[in-house]
C-alpha cells in the first residue's frame, strides 16, 4: 500500500503511523509500506503508534519522455487560425 494511503487509513481508524525513527525529518508519506509492527490484526487502542517501514521504488528518475502525438501546433499556426 502507498505510504500516504496507509497514513490516511490509519488516521481514519485512530492510529498513529510512524517510521522506525520517529525523530526523522521526513514523515511517512512517500513510498510503499513493506512491513509494520505490530503485525496486522493486532488489537490496538486509539492513537497507538504503528511503526511502518517504507521503500521508495526506483523508477530510474527519468519520467515519461515519449513524444506526444499528434504534436501540439506551433504558435505561428495558432495565430493564423484566429
Amino acid at each position: 500500500m502507498q505510504a500516504l494511503n496507509a497514513w490516511l487509513l490509519g488516521h481514519d481508524h485512530g492510529l498513529l503511523l510512524q517510521g522506525p525513527d520517529p525523530d526523522a525529518p521526513d514523515p511517512v508519506m512517500h513510498g510503499v509500506v513493506v512491513r509494520q509492527s505490530p503485525p496486522p490484526r493486532t488489537p490496538l487502542h486509539r492513537w497507538d503508534p504503528v511503526t511502518v517501514w517504507v521503500e521508495i521504488p526506483d523508477d530510474g528518475g527519468a519520467g515519461v519522455r515519449e513524444p506526444r502525438k499528434p504534436l501540439p501546433p506551433h504558435r505561428e499556426d495558432v495565430s493564423e487560425q484566429l
